[in-house]
């Protein structure tokens, strides 16, 4: 890791103890080399910092554009080289960022909803979109799907949040796995299919109430995975 990066961990861990009762499990599932892709499912504004806190590497992660114009995130964002993308439009820029991250072995952290959604509507889960499955079928890098829940209480009045409270927040890393196309099989198909896989692990690394539109465990309204991708698990036995 670079000196920029582990100041600004031990800062975020200074402040999220301050902040939160974080618990985090399964992380000896990430590889600690090559290609990673971390997907996870958005709840709040500290997802990314509560994800990459305890993984022992650098993670880059994808995050909408406007940060970098705050005037102290900003600063903060650049010096943890966040990705920028800009939200709700096609950024090949950012894509292009990390896939050249990803095939040089790094890691990159990918909330593949885009954003986490607000009051009135319920914290949980909402339809993933395809740029993170692209990126995995693209890169052919190690998927690890994360499942984190508790962040929509942490700096959101909304929600219920008081400067006095510690909310628990949980972080759990999945199985990892490697998802490739079938032969003959059109790519927006298998795009498709990989996100539905996506959402179905993510979904099941959460309790029940917080997976919105995968409630079931399963991608709602997406074709079936099995039929359009392979997918390789790469767990240790």
């Amino acid at each position: 890791m670079k000196i920029g990066y582990r100041g600004l961990r031990l800062a975020a861990t200074l402040l999220l103890a301050c902040q939160t009762r974080l618990r985090v499990y399964g992380v000896e599932r990430i590889p600690r080399s090559g290609a990673v892709l971390l997907v996870a499912n958005h709840l709040g504004s500290i997802d990314p910092v509560a994800i990459a806190l305890r993984i022992p590497r650098m993670v880059r992660i994808l995050a909408k554009a406007e940060i970098l114009t705050f005037p102290v995130l900003g600063g903060l964002a650049r010096l943890g080289e966040v990705i920028p993308i800009r939200r709700g439009e096609s950024d090949r820029e950012a894509l292009r960022t990390v896939v050249d991250q990803l095939w040089d072995g790094q890691a990159a952290l990918v909330f593949p909803e885009g954003t986490f959604r607000r009051v009135p509507e319920p914290a949980a889960m909402a339809d993933v979109k395809p740029g993170a499955a692209w990126l995995a079928l693209r890169t052919g890098a190690t998927v690890v799907p994360v499942g984190i829940w508790g962040t929509e209480r942490v700096w959101h009045p909304s929600r219920g949040w008081k400067p006095w409270h510690r909310p628990h927040v949980y972080v759990v890393f999945g199985e990892p796995y490697v998802v490739k196309p079938r032969q003959g099989v059109p790519t927006k198909t298998a795009i498709a299919a990989s996100a539905a896989e996506m959402a179905r692990r993510i979904a099941s690394l959460v309790p029940a109430e917080y997976r919105g539109h995968y409630e079931s465990g399963e991608a709602v309204g997406a074709p079936s995975w099995d039929g359009a991708v392979v997918v390789h698990s790469t767990a240790r036995s």
